[in-house]
């Protein structure tokens, strides 16, 4: 008879330390202590952010020395938003990749116990389990890694809302707004470089390079 084997499906599942009870791997004390803080490590996990808070998408990703205007922040939430969600979509791939392989390895266990138990079946049985294991950890993380990259489409989606009234140049054309917000970009790196003295000649020559051509181009 197949023995059943436990998925992780909760927190509880997840932090269940008779994994590491059971395998000796810290001893008593260390393992003890564990157990003392896993409700700790349970509230850690769940406030625990993968992706990047609205705080760091607004103030490092959406920085103004780099996305000067409203229509270059606009455009790059399209893009950041983009990638996420196709990120999501791999990660569902991967997530049923991984729920196909736990069934194989579900056969796999049912057709060994079938045999005369000897110690080379039972081994292998043993090893099947083990790696049902760590599939079935991998499930738990990467349903939090899809928690994680949902809510941040939905953030770049709030922001992108929020930005629409400032557009200048609307949202069919991702290139209109690039003449004006690139030529401030290089105007403020070009009078950063001069304020700081030294640095290196080679990247001052790109961003003053930079800065004069898209001021011609602002010309035409």
């Amino acid at each position: 008879m197949t023995t059943k084997i436990d998925l992780v499906a909760t927190e509880q599942d997840f932090f269940n330390l008779s994994l590491i009870r059971d395998t000796r791997l810290l001893d008593k004390k260390r393992t003890q202590q564990l157990e003392k803080l896993k409700k700790d490590l349970i509230t850690g996990f769940r406030k625990r952010q993968m992706g990047r808070p609205r705080y760091l998408m607004e103030v490092s990703v959406l920085k103004d020395m780099k996305f000067p205007t409203p229509d270059a922040k606009y455009w790059q939430c399209i893009l950041e938003r983009d990638i996420q969600f196709q990120n999501l979509m791999f990660l569902a791939i991967d997530f049923k990749e991984k729920q196909a392989e736990i069934k194989e390895k579900q056969a796999i266990i049912k057709k060994l116990e079938q045999k005369l138990p000897d110690p080379v079946t039972e081994a292998k049985i043993e090893r099947t389990k083990i790696q049902i294991q760590r599939l079935a950890l991998q499930l738990f993380i990467m349903k939090k890694q899809a928690e994680e990259m949902h809510r941040e489409i939905v953030e770049w989606s709030n922001i992108i809302n929020d930005l629409r009234p400032e557009l200048k140049y609307g949202e069919d054309d991702p290139e209109k707004h690039m003449p004006e917000s690139f030529l401030q970009r290089f105007r403020e790196q070009k009078r950063l470089v001069r304020d700081i003295g030294g640095w290196d000649m080679n990247g001052a020559m790109n961003i003053f390079a930079l800065y004069d051509s898209a001021k011609k181009y602002m010309g035409r």
